[in-house]
């Protein structure tokens, strides 16, 4: 039995996932975008069909171009199991009960190649349950890899093998995951919802539960657990309508049913307002009503209270903007002793949610850090419990550990801090030493010769200064190959407008003529060195100029690029509209190099 043959050549290419749901048709039209040929099956053409057409439809899209789609090839179960033979992964993705996927998995056992891996999408059932009646050589190679969805855009993978998977196979299907899969592979353990439905579903009750306790508002507790959390603008109560309260019930009860022995479960009975909007049929998004209701472009929200819609209203917990300026560790330590709502509420919610995770650790994760890596990856939490433990006075909670992180290391669960592993296909920016400080930009020692030229400014916002700045560093010699970046949060906001502002106010037409000439000329510099840029999430304008310049651009596929000067009435000065019409490959060509 060869493991590592999924890994190598064409064999990992062709892949299968059984069932065209909403798990299954994103996960189907996310790996053709990564360039395999997928077969989706479901139980008869017509479901499949719809299954498809459904996830080619979905919004945001699961789709980079329209044309990945023909990389998807339709069949049935009834008719078209014989196709299984021809892949090296099948990924299931069928309805959750235990009995049907049990009885897929004993009519495609004997269908699939000796070397092919299966694995399930489920998101609650014990991968160990599933796996029972199957030969040795099926369970060996058998194991949970939870996608999270959208999987376009949400990373995380959670990977949970039996004991009776061959740690070979957990090693192979790993690194097919990381490396042609691109999913950030968090191993579980085989516990009724893993890490993420386990303690984030808990998260989400306990959002309403504590709301409805103090009479607050779903737009107040959407702003508490926004941003100023660090996490994502949807909070919870947007975050419920987006998981959909019907899954949300489905999933608190399989827990409540299959973890008789915690005693924090008590938090998954359904909410008041919970129970009344499913009794009603208002579920969520997918219906267009939950705890929010679209009118035309109006957003309603629901009264916990009254149980009806009514206008939207902004929060007034001045607290929030008091705090929301400082750094989340200083505003975390800060807000969980506020004496007003923003307090209380976090007192009711935050330390229970992270004295449940101390609870819950050894029994569902390996280590802190993959409990926290889920909750990042997988919620987009700045910080995973453990981190925000860290951030706490001593004595704010209930969890006398810690710190449990620091200086590279964690605290593992016998008490001893061990070292971090590296993850071979993941580095961040700033895990490279720095060579120089410029104030500007900073030089990093990538290796082998490569030095990172990293923005430093906010937004990796361009200027005369730094403009300057680079164009010395490309003359002096100091460069002999290099990586164009940003530390911020994005490659390039582009040119600072303020300076052509103030540069028109004063009538200052030969120092614009200056700033762009220099502009230009920089982006000459930058193509005539080995080199490329490493684009992501934003690059606009000059920033775009810059990069463009560069020999190579290696452009993350959900980067948002462009010229919006046109907006406040300005053109492309740097250069772009010229490379625009000489090298339109830039724009409209596109090849995987990871």
């Amino acid at each position: 039995m060869d493991f590592e043959r999924i890994c190598e050549g064409d064999f990992g290419r062709k892949v299968c996932v059984i069932g065209a749901g909403t798990m299954g048709g994103g996960i189907a039209l996310h790996l053709a975008n990564l360039g395999f040929e997928v077969t989706l099956l479901d139980l008869t053409p017509q479901s499949v069909r719809e299954g498809f057409d459904r996830a080619k439809s979905a919004s945001p899209p699961h789709l980079y171009l329209p044309q990945n789609e023909s990389r998807v090839r339709l069949g049935s179960i009834e008719a078209d199991l014989e196709w299984l033979a021809e892949v090296g992964w099948v990924c299931e993705a069928v309805v959750e009960k235990l009995d049907i996927k049990r009885d897929l998995f004993e009519r495609i056992e004997p269908l699939i190649a000796p070397d092919a891996y299966v694995t399930t999408n489920t998101s609650g059932l014990e991968i160990s349950l599933l796996a029972e009646g199957r030969s040795e050589a099926f369970r060996s190679k058998f194991m949970g890899t939870h996608f999270f969805n959208p999987p376009r855009y949400l990373k995380l993978l959670e990977l949970i093998p039996t004991k009776e998977t061959d740690p070979r196979a957990i090693t192979a299907m790993t690194r097919f995951l990381e490396e042609r899969v691109a999913r950030r592979v968090v191993p579980a353990k085989d516990t009724p919802g893993f890490i993420a439905n386990r303690f984030g579903m808990w998260c989400m009750y306990k959002a309403v539960h504590v709301a409805e306790r103090l009479g607050l508002s779903v737009e107040a507790v959407d702003a508490i657990t926004g941003p100023f959390l660090g996490r994502p603008r949807s909070g919870s109560f947007r975050l419920n309508d987006i998981v959909g309260l019907d899954i949300m019930q489905d999933i608190a009860g399989n827990l409540i049913a299959r973890c008789p022995d915690d005693p924090f479960l008590d938090v998954l009975q359904a909410p008041e307002s919970l129970s009344y909007l499913i009794s009603k049929g208002w579920i969520g998004g997918k219906v267009g009503q939950g705890f929010y209701r679209r009118e035309g472009k109006e957003f309603l929200s629901f009264d916990l209270g009254t149980k009806a819609y009514r206008q939207r209203q902004e929060s007034e917990l001045s607290s929030l903007g008091d705090l929301g300026k400082l750094p989340l560790t200083e505003r975390l330590r800060e807000a969980i002793e506020l004496r007003d709502e923003v307090g209380e509420f976090l007192r009711l919610y935050l330390i229970p949610a992270l004295e449940y995770a101390q609870y819950l650790k050894a029994e569902i994760s390996h280590d802190h850090l993959s409990f926290d890596r889920v909750m990042q990856w997988g919620f987009a939490w700045e910080l995973g419990p453990f981190g925000m433990l860290d951030c706490l006075k001593p004595g704010a909670t209930g969890v006398n550990e810690g710190p449990f992180f620091q200086e590279g290391r964690q605290l593992d669960f016998a008490g001893k801090y061990v070292s971090i592993p590296e993850e071979p296909e993941y580095k961040s920016l700033q895990s490279f030493s720095v060579l120089e400080d410029a104030g500007l930009y900073r030089l990093r020692d990538l290796g082998e010769g490569v030095t990172a030229i990293s923005l430093a400014t906010k937004m990796g916002t361009i200027g005369p200064d730094l403009v300057n700045a680079l164009g010395e560093l490309m003359t002096s010699g100091k460069v002999e190959r290099y990586v164009l970046t940003s530390e911020a949060k994005c490659f390039s906001a582009g040119f600072d407008l303020n300076f052509f502002r103030e540069k028109i106010e004063q009538e200052d037409w030969e120092g614009i003529d200056r700033a762009l000439t220099e502009l230009q000329q920089l982006s000459l510099l930058l193509g005539q060195t080995p080199g490329c840029a490493a684009v992501f999430r934003y690059c606009f304008g000059a920033g775009l100029e810059l990069a463009l310049g560069c020999p190579v651009a290696a452009v993350d596929a959900e980067c948002q690029v462009g010229f919006p000067e046109a907006r406040v009435g300005l053109l492309p000065g740097g250069g772009g509209t010229a490379r625009r019409a000489m090298r339109p490959r830039r724009f409209t060509g596109h090849r995987r190099i990871a």
